[in-house]
């Protein structure tokens, strides 16, 4: 038993090299002291690595129909607000009169400094995980259907209007433009400039940037028609178990002066502010994963061989490039053998 432990603690599965043929020099040492450095600047990589996880972005398909979605808005037009006429329509004919839940507050038309004015809306980015994590603070309109002083030049409109996820649009017209109505806005009252603050779909996160926020369009045409088309992508952020299902959507517009008909003096189509939408069937889920333990332990292995069987085969690169370039006798200088090789033993007393 006692052979046997013996054996045991002398055992090494990674035999040591001979001391007759280890040699030290500084060149060595140095290369061994480089070799450490990128060892541990590495593994310091790779915990920092694993310790902030990965971003993973997949689409699924999204088979989850939404029945309460909301558009979210808060913007303003160069109009009263007694002038204006508020109306969502969707492909199943579904209308629903939007001004049953928006707040009109008549005000000054102005435009907000850092706004984007009469510039192509056609930089579109998913924001970064860790910006939505940040900025998702959730909130809702506390009054709905709110009207106050609508005799005043123009209108700030804003609140959610709850819509079904199918395509549809959301029309801002003049009265008597398009419905039938008691009252008909002439038209040398019309305008339709407009700045936008906040335009979204589903959740209402203000601090989130939407392609609508902070823009608008202004002109000194009467019968202007603007037309935004949005394609919504429902879409989750996950995040330390913390979930952020919102939309982001992706927009092109366009928009024209209507013509009026020679002979009836009549506009052939209906000046206003259009933003037609469509819900995409995928869904795009972006969260925040780490790899399992036991696969970094492995890696950190492979990295370790790796490093060192590549530290190996360049400082035997070097060390022949020196005796190419300076000679054997050069690259022998300054090395130290160990001792306890074969011709380290006195051999005089040797008998033949």
């Amino acid at each position: 038993m006692d052979s046997f432990s013996k054996r045991v603690k002398t055992f090494d599965a990674f035999p040591k090299v001979d001391p007759s043929s280890q040699v030290r020099s500084q060149r060595g040492g140095f290369s061994t002291l480089l070799t450490y450095f990128f060892g541990l600047l590495i593994l310091w990589v790779e915990i920092g690595g694993y310790i902030g996880g990965y971003v993973d972005r997949q689409f699924i398909v999204d088979d989850a129909l939404r029945s309460d979605l909301t558009i979210n808005l808060d913007m303003i037009v160069a109009m009263p607000c007694e002038f204006l006429h508020t109306n969502v329509e969707d492909i199943t004919r579904d209308r629903f009169l939007a001004g049953e839940t928006l707040n009109f507050e008549g005000i000054k038309f102005f435009i907000p400094p850092g706004f984007s004015i009469n510039n192509p809306n056609d930089f579109h980015e998913t924001p970064d995980l860790d910006e939505v994590m940040q900025e998702s603070l959730r909130a809702e309109f506390g009054q709905l259907g709110r009207r106050v002083n609508e005799g005043a030049p123009a209108c700030h409109i804003f609140g959610s209007i709850p819509v079904n996820q199918v395509k549809g649009d959301f029309r801002i017209t003049a009265k008597g433009f398009g419905y039938r109505d008691r009252s008909f806005v002439p038209l040398e009252a019309l305008n339709f400039s407009h700045v936008i603050q906040e335009f979204s779909y589903g959740d209402f996160f203000p601090f989130l940037n939407n392609p609508l926020d902070a823009t608008g369009k202004v002109t000194d045409e009467k019968l202007q028609m603007y037309q935004y088309h949005a394609k919504v992508v429902p879409t989750l952020y996950e995040k330390l178990g913390l979930e952020v299902d919102t939309t982001q959507y992706s927009l092109t517009e366009h928009h024209h002066v209507v013509k009026v008909d020679s002979h009836s003096k009549r506009p052939q189509n209906i000046p206003g502010i259009y933003f037609a939408y469509e819900f995409e069937p995928i869904k795009l889920v972006i969260r925040e994963k780490r790899i399992p333990f036991l696969q970094f332990i492995a890696k950190l292995g492979t990295i370790a061989g790796g490093l060192l069987v590549a530290a190996g085969y360049l400082f035997n690169l070097y060390e022949k490039l020196l005796v190419l370039l300076f000679g054997k006798k050069y690259v022998e200088q300054g090395k130290e053998r160990k001792e306890g090789g074969l011709l380290d033993k006195d051999l005089s007393n040797v008998s033949e």
